[in-house]
């Protein structure tokens, strides 16, 4: 009897929940939830010019939970093997970083507070991605302008698809 009241509340327990996600996936904080391959990364330039930043056919993952919780990582294509080398010393262009998110309903971006990240003047600070596309399992982001090391203003690009 036990298991019955047990399995009964489960199951309503579970109509509720799929309930509330479904009213919920009308907002964005839920159609971000999931896992998202990168398909495109790039600099836009003030001129209109790109750079791939991260070399062409760039890869990586970015993740976001339904608690909150994200992980993004990015890697350059056909990066070269190292002889003797350890997972500790990554070769060529990479990034990882994780933390929480926050969604901004009203102005279509999410924050990231970054707990951790290979890049370390990211660590304890908070990220603002605006939300260019997010159409059915496509999304596309960009950040605040950046001005790199010869004085050039651009907007980092990332394009993303849900993995499935």
């Amino acid at each position: 009897m036990l298991m019955r009241t047990f399995i009964t509340a489960a199951v309503a327990a579970l109509a509720v929940c799929g309930a509330d996600a479904a009213f919920a996936a009308d907002t964005v904080g839920a159609r971000l939830v999931g896992a998202w391959k990168i398909v495109s990364v790039y600099d836009e330039f003030a001129d209109g010019s790109r750079r791939d930043t991260w070399g062409p056919g760039a890869q990586g993952l970015v993740v976001f939970t339904p608690g909150g919780q994200f992980s993004a990582i990015i890697v350059g294509r056909d990066r070269p093997a190292r002889a003797g080398g350890v997972p500790s010393e990554p070769v060529g262009p990479a990034i990882a970083y994780a933390g929480t998110y926050s969604v901004d309903e009203a102005a279509h971006a999410f924050s990231t507070s970054v707990w951790q990240s290979t890049f370390p003047q990211w660590q304890g600070q908070t990220l603002v991605r605006t939300i260019e596309t997010l159409e059915g399992d496509h999304l596309k982001v960009r950040a605040a302008p950046i001005t790199d090391a010869t004085g050039r203003q651009f907007v980092p690009h990332l394009e993303l698809d849900r993995v499935k």
